[in-house]
């Protein structure tokens, strides 16, 4: 009893937030169309640090009504961390501090000692539920329920933390075959994940997760096609068999959602990448629940079909009602991919030509993840090493031509 009422007197580590918005914000606002500002490393958590680079993360969830963004999913595989703990840690972005807060500072690797409760999932001896080594990278497989005020996470396990956490092999089981996805519950300050009753998506490399806000429910593809819903009211899956063209790549796809249009845009898959004869660029109609080729005029990187999510962002940029595929890095030594390609949902193309990535940052090949804030119309991007926190925050600013 003792223990537990200890628990319920700690604060949650996102209570308080929103942050009250720091002087940075008046350089955000100041930003001219097509114009970008780094803001610098973001001030530390006061005792876990900064947050460490993740590769393969393109998606940063956004939390609107606590203006920030969280960043999950591990960066080297089976790293773990100097501060002992394995990196399968949570953080959260704070946009109005400019700082890092810890949301889970991930599994101590020497104490960490865990039970299968009975419903079939890892808990401590308090009986929480805890996500051990649960996305080898983070992928586009993190989405955030402003509804439930929850960010939800699909699993990409692996098994590169069994050097790190060998103690781990004397308990773990495979989940239910009914398993929800794993929530972050941001009010209570807890992760937890549940039995659905209702047969559960098979989850893997790549995928693709994402909160649709009128339908209350999020959408999941599994290797870009196999398409869910998790119903989060009713706590339900429920499998579509989507007619229509189907996207022609395999994982890895970035993705955004379209609420004008009621569509989410997926693109630039890996394994395989898209034949050369077709474009890389689909669209989820989620009033028809059908997959759509729409054949857009143009394309936006020429000469290849890639823009996985270890180098690029697509977000959908509402006061101009455009999709912007921010292409941060490029993967194959030709720098002149790196740029920001424009889609118009109104004519179905891609602009010619690209707008700029600011030189500092084309030049900068750490992994980088990002979001889109409409408060403000910009772009945020996150740059730091694999693993290492020596990140930084950029902002970009979209305006037509």
């Amino acid at each position: 009893m003792t223990i537990w009422i200890a628990l319920l007197l700690q604060a949650a580590p996102l209570e308080g937030l929103p942050s009250k918005p720091g002087p940075h914000l008046e350089k955000v606002t100041a930003l001219g169309g097509n114009s970008w500002i780094e803001l610098g490393p973001p001030a530390p958590d006061p005792k876990w640090g900064r947050a460490r680079g993740r590769s393969w993360t393109s998606e940063m969830p956004f939390a609107p009504e606590l203006r920030g963004a969280f960043l999950y999913g591990e960066g080297v595989h089976g790293y773990a961390k100097p501060d002992g703990r394995y990196m399968d840690d949570l953080w959260f972005y704070d946009l109005n501090g400019h700082r890092w807060v810890c949301v889970y500072p991930g599994a101590d690797t020497k104490a960490l000692s865990l039970t299968i409760d009975a419903d079939g999932f890892e808990a401590d001896a308090e009986g929480r539920r805890v996500p051990v080594a649960q996305q080898v990278h983070g992928y586009e497989m993190n989405t955030y329920d402003p509804d439930l005020r929850r960010f939800m996470s699909m699993p990409n396990t692996h098994g590169y933390e069994k050097k790190a956490l060998p103690q781990r092999a004397s308990w773990a089981k495979p989940p239910p075959a009914d398993a929800s996805p794993w929530f972050y519950e941001t009010k209570e300050g807890r992760w937890n994940r549940l039995r659905t009753g209702t047969p559960a998506p098979r989850s893997g490399f790549g995928d693709t997760l994402i909160y649709i806000p009128p339908m209350k429910k999020a959408f999941f593809a599994h290797r870009s096609t196999d398409v869910w819903f998790y119903d989060t009211k009713e706590n339900r899956w429920s499998r579509v068999d989507a007619p229509g063209p189907k996207p022609p790549f395999g994982i890895d796809a970035v993705s955004c959602y379209d609420p004008k249009r009621e569509r989410i845009y997926i693109g630039g898959g890996s394994y395989p990448v898209a034949p050369k004869e077709t474009h890389a660029f689909r669209i989820y109609d989620l009033k028809a629940n059908a997959w759509i080729d729409p054949k857009p005029k143009g394309a936006p990187v020429q000469g290849s079909n890639s823009y996985p999510t270890k180098n690029a962002v697509l977000v959908y940029e509402p006061a101009a009602d455009k999709v912007l595929l921010v292409m941060h890095s490029a993967s194959d030594d030709k720098p002149e991919r790196i740029g920001i390609y424009v889609y118009d949902p109104e004519t179905n193309a891609w602009a010619d030509g690209k707008l700029e990535v600011d030189p500092k940052l084309a030049k900068d090949r750490r992994p980088k993840n990002g979001f889109f804030d409409s408060e403000q119309g910009v772009v945020y991007i996150h740059s730091a090493g694999d693993s290492q926190d020596d990140g930084t925050i950029w902002v970009y600013k979209f305006k037509q031509r």
